[in-house]
């Protein structure tokens, strides 16, 4: 049987769990493509969680391309610890200026985004 959450239960999970986090926030991003979850995901966000609580004090990410290792730390991360920390001061950067303005747009579209 499964569990209908109400809007206040859902944006309760999306502010406590990254993880959530980054499967809504690639939802809204693409709404044409589903989000399929996998442990290294899973794992990483773990880690940029950690890094966020102060727990892990420096973070290296490789990961192959298409392992939406730039959706979760220079689009959802940012947006998450702003959402956290208005104050805070972020810097991210890429190989090239056009990789850079897109996701910084990315990162926009989804803090300016209404749906939970």
């Amino acid at each position: 049987m499964k569990t209908q959450l109400s809007y206040d239960e859902f944006e309760f999970i999306l502010r406590r769990d990254f993880m959530s986090f980054v499967d809504r926030s690639f939802c809204e991003l693409n709404p044409q493509t589903r989000f399929l979850t996998s442990p290294h995901i899973e794992v990483l966000a773990s880690k940029l969680e950690s890094r966020r609580q102060g727990k892990t004090k420096r973070l290296n990410v490789n990961l192959p391309p298409r392992s939406l290792k730039s959706h979760a730390v220079s689009i959802a991360l940012p947006a998450w610890l702003l959402g956290h920390d208005p104050a805070s001061q972020i810097i991210c950067c890429s190989y090239g200026q056009e990789l850079a303005d897109k996701l910084a747009r990315d990162c926009r579209t989804l803090m300016a985004s209404n749906s939970g």
